[in-house]
């Protein structure tokens, strides 16, 4: 149906746009054209698609397309250009970051080893505190004191030892 309607119409459609458009906007108009026809035709029934029919949708479309440039001021636009910042982190950063990776891992491995092995489970592994305080057969208020430790420890050898804020 969409494949005969193109070999009907393709020229004349082409054709009437230019007269409105772009150059370089007349296939995006065109697409648009054919979507409209194509879900019109997947009705109940479907309409007939006389020169008529094509050329009132072809004028929606125009005139849908004229509404969306007029109310974005598209004329007014200005074109971004490559040399934007990137969100990615210069190397800098990077090596800030690793330093910072080296300074947590020497904190966690201060920490005496059951505060260690709740932090890690907890924070690392994903952990809820009652899984934690089940798997290591201590109550469950041990397991809060024990994880709020080794938080407190951390941040204070973290201090301690420089840890850069980004």
């Amino acid at each position: 149906m969409l494949q005969d309607l193109v070999g009907r119409f393709d020229g004349r459609l082409r054709r009437y746009v230019s007269k409105y458009l772009e150059p370089a906007d007349i296939d995006d108009a065109l697409h648009d054209i054919y979507a409209r026809l194509a879900r019109q035709a997947m009705r109940i029934p479907p309409p007939s698609f006389n020169s008529t029919y094509v050329f009132k949708t072809a004028d929606g479309v125009l005139r849908d397309l004229h509404r969306r440039r007029r109310v974005r001021d598209a004329d007014r636009h200005v074109e971004l250009t490559d040399d934007i910042p990137s969100d990615t982190p210069t190397p800098f950063d990077s090596a800030r970051w690793r330093q910072n990776l080296d300074r947590l891992r020497a904190a966690i491995l201060t920490l005496p080893r059951q505060e260690r092995l709740v932090l890690m489970m907890h924070r690392i592994e994903g952990r809820k505190l009652t899984e934690i305080s089940e798997s290591q057969r201590i109550p469950l208020r041990t397991v809060q004191q024990l994880l709020a430790q080794a938080l407190a420890r951390c941040r204070g050898k973290l201090k301690e030892d420089g840890w850069f804020e980004l």
